[in-house]
């Protein structure tokens, strides 16, 4: 049947349907009669309206007008489907992936499909991001259906939490919405009303030998029994895997690359590691950031950076943002900054802040996720005679020249290979204002406000094409994390005393905004645990920010906090053979999912592992059991580095290490060095006796090296490196 492709674990009810009509029929009628013995299907008062507007989060907030009956993800709903006797209809999305809402508006303004889910399902729409494990089991499914991890997914599943049947879904696909749903639905509802007792008990199969392989897997995972060499081997295949020709990764997706920036660049100026491989890593620094930072991947009119990109070249991004990726690309890019001393990687950070501040700033002083706005592509592109309509000529000039356009259009054919954006530009700003004032026999102080008063007008342009769009003013304790690290790498780069500041002020809000006694959770308002418990992602960023900002602060309550955190998430998480995602209590498939694989975004695992090196040579050391389970290098991220950056990262960080160990009585230019080195690849801690500093001194340890001892700021900068560029 057309639909196996679809529906792998439903094969043996289609196989049933095939070849067994007579037996399944037989089974109808016995289910049937069984039903009619049993107790009539109820439906609770909750499942007759859209039940998302009581729960936090901005997705949840934005769908609560649906006219769809949504229910959150939550044990009473699973409860109430079992009480009506009906599957659940399902739609799991990522809200910094786009695609999702016009999948959703699709799917709600299709009254004869409203129709169909409100008369056989229980329809819940389940949020990826904050119930995270969720989200990393779509790649599981999908990949159970052979098809590439794509959201939406669509997804139905007994009142116990078990799929039955899925597909990804997009609004890119040559099929609508709607006609992937019904041909999905006449199927599942046909095989619910012939023999539903048949449907409950394949998907509880189909659930155990999931969760059996899921184990299995975790079980023959092969890890490195070399981790120090294979991380280098690893760094070394990442630096050559740059195309410098095509200026990007080869064969490696269209994500901003922030994470192998990071890696490169921290690693580029890792003085213990071998230095060809540094050598190497800054020459494929210099180049990654020569191709990307005077892209259209950074807006030159807002300062934000989109996510992804189109095809293999960064000329046309996708056009989509969200608060984590802005903070996680700044990151990226004030560690390249300290490698290669490249102004315009700091001209783009201060972009990123701004533009971060501006957008996502919520009224608690924290940060929301940002609602991903969804526009043809058209909307974001310019011609050149769009740029002389609003500018005057001889500004139109300079900015023609400044960002590349073209007459026909600057999209290179394999991003537009059917000419659907002829004439059509993107932009970015391949020179800086200080050469654009050059040209134009200007000094920068001259010219600048005349660049914002252009950028302004095509700003105010491109806003009106767009059309307003809802603000997410729901503080996201993942986003508002990342930007604590954000502002602390800022510090520590510049020496700029107001982003320190912000660090300290943003975690003290966060501390006291995203705790529940001693756990994390993702909102600020309590909320249900499958929807608003922190997961293991949320406590890596949070152990991750309070160690930063302990870095550039030497402040002792912030390595402390770290320190309760890891034990905390140790509780949680923590198993024989994983790193769990999902605490019990809110894991409502009871599925042993976990995150090794960089899929969305860093993994646990990686947050993890880095963390429990920070922690031990801050004096704080991680509980053994879990240190051992997240400090392994998998065998296989020799060849597939750019899955397994951040496990890589802090391989090199524990084999490789640079820690500064400092005696009493500093002197303050010292003290303020430490505090500005490299916040997660240098590890600073205040010596004990038996570390035998003299008073004044800081104690070197590069890697295996025999310890150094230096007493001025020169000596310190001259054993480990430059702290300003």
């Amino acid at each position: 049947m057309k639909f196996q492709s679809f529906i792998v674990p439903f094969s043996r009810l289609l196989l049933g349907l095939t070849l067994l009509g007579g037996q399944i029929s037989c089974q109808k009628k016995a289910d049937q009669s069984s039903r009619a013995s049993g107790p009539e299907p109820t439906m609770a008062t909750e499942l007759l309206s859209n039940g998302l507007g009581q729960f936090p989060g901005a997705l949840f907030q934005a769908q609560a007008d649906s006219p769809i009956h949504w229910q959150p993800w939550t044990p009473e709903t699973l409860a109430r489907a079992k009480a009506a006797q009906r599957l659940i209809f399902g739609v799991i999305v990522v809200p910094q992936q786009p695609g999702y809402q016009s999948v959703l508006r699709a799917l709600s303004t299709d009254s004869k499909l409203v129709t169909a889910i409100h008369e056989n399902y229980v329809p819940m729409l389940i949020d990826g991001d904050t119930s995270r494990e969720m989200g990393l089991l779509t790649s599981v499914l999908c990949a159970e259906v052979k098809r590439p991890v794509q959201l939406p997914l669509f997804v139905w599943m007994t009142s116990e939490g078990a799929p039955v049947a899925w597909t990804p879904v997009s609004s890119l696909s040559s099929k609508s919405v709607s006609e992937v749903f019904n041909q999905m639905h006449s199927t599942v509802s046909r095989l619910w009303s012939e023999d539903a007792g048949y449907v409950m008990k394949n998907g509880g199969l189909d659930q155990e030998g999931r969760r059996n392989r899921m184990l299995e897997r975790k079980a023959a995972q092969l890890n490195s029994e070399n981790p120090k060499e294979d991380a280098v081997s690893g760094l070394r295949q990442l630096a050559s895997l740059y195309d410098t020709l095509s200026g990007t990764f080869d064969e490696t997706g269209g994500l901003f690359p922030a994470s192998a920036l990071e890696l490169l660049a921290t690693s580029a100026i890792q003085p213990s590691l071998p230095a060809d491989l540094q050598a190497k890593c800054l020459a494929t620094t210099r180049y990654l950031l020569n191709d990307l930072l005077p892209s259209p991947m950074f807006d030159p009119l807002d300062g934000g950076a989109f996510s992804s990109r189109v095809g293999k070249s960064w000329a046309l991004p996708l056009f989509h943002r969200d608060c984590g990726s802005q903070a996680r690309a700044g990151v990226a890019l004030l560690s390249a900054y300290r490698a290669t001393g490249d102004p315009r990687a700091l001209d783009k950070v201060q972009g990123l802040i701004s533009f971060a501040e501006k957008s996502y700033a919520t009224p608690e002083g924290l940060f929301a996720a940002g609602l991903v706005t969804e526009a043809n592509s058209a909307a974001w592109l310019w011609t050149v005679e769009d740029i002389r309509k609003v500018l005057s000529a001889e500004d139109a000039a300079w900015w023609i020249r400044a960002t590349g356009m073209q007459g026909l259009g600057n999209l290179p054919p394999e991003v537009d290979p059917f000419k659907e954006y002829f004439r059509s530009n993107t932009l970015g700003l391949k020179k800086s204002v200080a050469e654009i004032a050059a040209e134009l026999g200007q000094t920068v102080e001259v010219f600048l406000p005349r660049f914002q008063a252009a950028r302004d007008k095509l700003l105010s342009l491109r806003n009106s094409r767009l059309g307003s769009s809802k603000k997410d003013d729901c503080s996201h304790a993942g986003s508002s994390f990342r930007m604590v690290s954000l502002y602390a790498a800022a510090y520590a780069a510049t020496g700029d005393a107001a982003f320190r500041e912000k660090a300290v002020s943003l975690l003290e809000r966060c501390q006291a905004s995203f705790t529940s006694g001693p756990k994390l959770r993702m909102f600020t308002q309590d909320a249900p645990a499958s929807i608003g418990a922190g997961r293991a992602f949320l406590y890596g960023l949070a152990i991750q920010a309070a160690l930063d900002v302990s870095a550039i602060t030497t402040d002792g309550r912030w390595s402390a906090w770290s320190d309760e955190l890891s034990t905390t998430a140790a509780e949680l998480f923590h198993d024989e053979t994983m790193l769990r995602e999902c605490p019990e209590n809110a894991n409502l498939m009871a599925l042993p999912v976990t995150d090794l694989v960089m899929l969305f975004d860093d993994s646990s695992t990686g947050l993890f592992s880095l963390a429990a090196h920070r922690l031990a040579q801050a004096g704080h050391p991680v509980v053994q059991s879990l240190r051992d389970l997240v400090t392994q290098l998998p065998a296989y991220s020799v060849e597939r580095p750019m899955l397994y950056t951040d496990l890589i990262q802090a391989s090199i960080a524990r084999h490789f290490e640079v820690v500064l160990i400092t005696g009493a009585d500093l002197p303050a230019e010292m003290k303020l060095a430490i505090e500005r080195m490299p916040l997660r690849m240098i590890q600073r801690r205040a010596g004990k006796k038996s570390d035998a500093v003299p008073s004044g001194a800081v104690k070197v340890i590069l890697g295996n090296s025999e310890p150094t001892f230096v007493s001025d700021l020169q000596s310190l900068q001259r054993a480990v490196l430059p702290v300003t560029p």
